[in-house]
């Protein structure tokens, strides 16, 4: 079989330069991004309501809140991709309009610019973003949260910097003679921690626990995202004592009763907009997954 029928098989866009963009998948990512595909309107509904009521919940309760779209690779790298149709934010196409004049639209961060401004910021071979792009990510959601701080803490974690000639993205590993490339990665940490999970298999109720005693603030966070927010688990100890994240679509209000944290962030890939599910819906996250 050709790379290109491997290609085509696996739902693997081969663009310029060698870079590899999921197109099929579960979510059907280019249908949604050329608009082939639209969310339905009581997607975008649930999303604003459940935005909203968590924004109002987070300033009640007196803690900072930001509900970040991790922007599509096929968005930020739309040069890359070499095909003639015209490709176009999820984001900004249907939920951006939706949350216009909603004062929970300030929390949400969708920052497709910190990544264009870094041309190493996206993987060649990977769905997520590389080590330079988590830095963007986290330096445009922290930046005005720790005004004082972020300079410093971003210089730790540039310092970690290292290339690395042989990796192999979850793109790149769909074929049958996996495809490489030389990217840059954070060796190392920038403070000490210590990390605990529950252990569970899979993804959704997976849990991690992180404690950073030299971190910039005694200030603890707790996260409800997916696995690009995860990859933040590397850079948020410079910055917060202790970091909690929940692998969760949801916003849990009985860990925010058990952790009682300063600062609440949510966050999801924006291919995951295709369909947005109710706060309503949401599983006892201490009660439905083993611990």
């Amino acid at each position: 079989m050709t790379q290109q029928a491997e290609a085509d098989a696996n739902g693997v866009h081969i663009g310029r330069d060698g870079y590899l963009f999921l197109k099929g998948g579960q979510k059907g990512v280019f249908s949604y991004f050329t608009g082939a595909k639209s969310p339905r309107r009581s997607s975008t509904n649930v999303f604003r309501t459940s935005v909203e009521a968590r924004a109002r919940f987070c300033e009640r309760t007196g803690r900072r809140f930001r509900m970040v779209i991790f922007p599509e690779k096929c968005i930020a790298l739309r040069e890359k991709i070499d095909l003639p149709d015209e490709f176009v934010s999820l984001y900004e196409r249907s939920y951006q309009p939706v949350m216009a004049g909603s004062e929970a639209e300030k929390s949400i961060l969708y920052p497709v610019e910190a990544l264009r401004a870094e041309p190493r910021a996206i993987s060649r071979t990977d769905t997520h973003y590389a080590a330079p792009g988590v830095l963007g990510m986290t330096e445009a959601l922290l930046a005005d949260m720790f005004p004082d701080e972020i300079e410093r803490g971003m210089s730790m974690l540039r310092a970690l910097l290292t290339e690395t000639p042989a990796f192999f993205g979850d793109l790149g590993r769909k074929f049958s003679d996996p495809v490489g490339e030389s990217q840059l990665v954070m060796k190392g940490q920038a403070v000490p921690i210590t990390m605990a999970s529950n252990g569970l298999k899979g993804n959704d109720g997976l849990m991690f626990l992180v404690s950073s005693p030299q971190a910039l603030s005694d200030k603890t966070v707790l996260v409800f995202g997916d696995s690009f927010f995860r990859q933040l688990l590397q850079t948020l100890p410079v910055f917060y004592q202790h970091v909690v994240f929940c692998r969760s679509r949801y916003f849990h209000y009985e860990m925010v009763k058990a952790v009682k944290p300063d600062d609440i962030f949510c966050g999801l890939a924006e291919r995951y907009l295709s369909h947005c599910r109710a706060d309503t819906k949401r599983p006892h996250f201490l009660k439905a997954f083993r611990f």
